[in-house]
């Protein structure tokens, strides 16, 4: 395992005296610190000293000048492909030439194999490296020895050699974790939790995949000549080679990830921003079409469409009315009934609406559902009175939803009506002025739901800037009874 070194952040000195009281009180917290671990690294130093000498062979067997410069070149080489796993935590791919040289030699010629691996890295910080090279000796040191004494006495067979490539690697592995997280811990560089719940799945996942591998190529190496050695170097490069590729293909899937929620975020905080412009004329609109947006958003989802669709929904929900901003002044606050030009006016805000939205690249869709939210199912809406499924089914879920919570809500011209009157209304206009599958799935999800969710009043109908995120991520279908 490896880890950055502690970074302690001092306070730039200003005229303030509690800020260089501040800076002065981190220094020595950071010295503190640097002390604390020096004396850890140093204790690593000498128990790496210790552990390597007593793991000397009192054997003559041992391995030839070349098998121990092959396996040393192929330990410096895998030493470069490390692997990180977080920001401060990373994992040598070594351990795979340096558990071969255990289970055929001991611990001492793993141990040198091990420390040998780390000489291209030697440099600043060098309590870093030392703790690193420390580290290796003592871990591949000890692997080494419990892997000649869970040998069967002597015995070199398949079986034998792999009782001794199993008890290495868990050594190994165990070990390793251990002394990462008493590093981290000194150091206070990463969360120890954190590198424990990695290390298990690591660790099992290197018991199962690396210790049949080394068990057969030692005893495909013991009994061919020894030069062949060469040709175990590609096999345990090509295993070393498969695991950073499946660590940079996680990485990259991860990074995909965070990137489309970023993007998805940056959407829902566009959309948020367009529907507060409209509040700043229409006070109602708002609250309105945060409504729409969830009821929108839950009907996708009791129909089984796609996770995509049902943000589509979502976001189709709240800009629906962006083509108010067009409606003359007083239009949509007026009391009494409308002129036959005033309400041309209002009608045109979805054609305004899809007008403004066609314009945003990856809003194509939306833009076309919002111009075709007010079509009707009977082919009599506006504006290009489309009829059935030639309408969006975008347009079809906002088309109910829009409806209901416009019927039961305050209009400057009109009181609200109850759930149970509008609901009535919505299903009566079933295959009329609405899609029946859509309104089926609607009326079934009010019937589940809590009375705060029918009557629009739940918390997950907030509109604020910052809120529309937690509406998305805490669907109101949990609120369901």
């Amino acid at each position: 395992m490896d880890f950055k070194p502690h970074q302690v952040a001092f306070l730039l000195p200003r005229s303030n005296r509690d800020h260089r009281e501040q800076a002065s009180a981190a220094s020595a917290r950071g010295s503190a610190s640097d002390i604390w671990v020096a004396i850890y690294v140093m204790s690593l130093l000498a128990a790496a000293v210790c552990v390597f000498l007593v793991s000397y062979p009192s054997s003559s067997d041992s391995p030839s000048l070349l098998a121990l410069a092959l396996l040393a070149l192929t330990s410096l080489l895998a030493e470069r492909q490390s692997v990180k796993l977080v920001p401060s935590i990373e994992i040598s791919v070594a351990f795979f030439p340096v558990l071969f040289t255990a289970v055929l030699y001991g611990g001492f010629w793993a141990g040198l194999v091990g420390g040998v691996g780390l000489l291209l890295r030697f440099g600043r910080p060098y309590l870093r490296w030392t703790s690193w090279f420390s580290t290796r000796i003592i871990v591949a040191s000890v692997a080494g020895d419990v892997a000649q004494l869970s040998r069967f006495s002597d015995s070199f067979s398949l079986g034998s050699l792999t009782l001794s490539a199993v008890a290495a690697v868990v050594v190994y592995t165990i070990l390793d974790t251990v002394f990462a997280a008493m590093t981290l811990k000194v150091r206070r560089t990463a969360k120890v939790v954190e590198l424990i719940k990695m290390a298990v799945l690591i660790d099992v996942v290197s018991v199962l995949l690396y210790s049949p591998v080394i068990a057969i190529l030692a005893y495909a190496f013991l009994e061919a000549p020894r030069w062949t050695l060469v040709l175990f170097i590609a096999p345990a490069f090509a295993t070393q080679r498969l695991f950073i590729l499946y660590r940079e293909q996680a990485d990259t899937a991860k990074s995909l990830s965070e990137a489309i929620a970023r993007l998805e975020r940056v959407n829902l905080s566009f959309a948020t921003a367009l529907v507060t412009a409209l509040d700043a004329r229409d006070h109602y609109t708002a609250g309105h079409s945060a409504a729409v947006a969830v009821y929108a958003r839950d009907i996708a989802k009791k129909l089984n469409l796609s996770e995509e669709e049902q943000n589509r929904a979502h976001v189709c929900g709240l800009l629906h009315d962006i083509g108010k901003i067009g409606v003359p002044t007083g239009v949509l606050e007026k009391r009494g009934p409308l002129k036959a030009d005033e309400r041309v006016a209002i009608e045109a805000h979805a054609e305004i609406g899809a007008s403004i939205l066609g314009r945003i690249e990856g809003y194509e869709e939306m833009a076309f559902a919002v111009r075709h939210h007010h079509e009707r199912y009977d082919g009599v809406g506006y504006p290009d009175e489309r009829e059935g499924e030639e309408i969006p089914i975008l347009a079809r879920l906002v088309a109910v939803a829009d409806a209901y919570s416009a019927m039961t809500s305050e209009r400057p011209y009109r009181v609200a009506l109850t759930s149970a009157e509008a609901q009535e209304r919505i299903k009566r206009e079933a295959g009329k002025q609405f899609d029946p599958d859509v309104v089926r799935a609607f009326l079934s999800l009010l019937g589940q739901a809590s009375e705060a969710y029918v009557s629009g009043t739940d918390s997950d109908f907030a509109i604020e800037i910052g809120e529309m995120a937690a509406i998305k991520s805490e669907p109101s279908l949990a609120l369901l009874r």
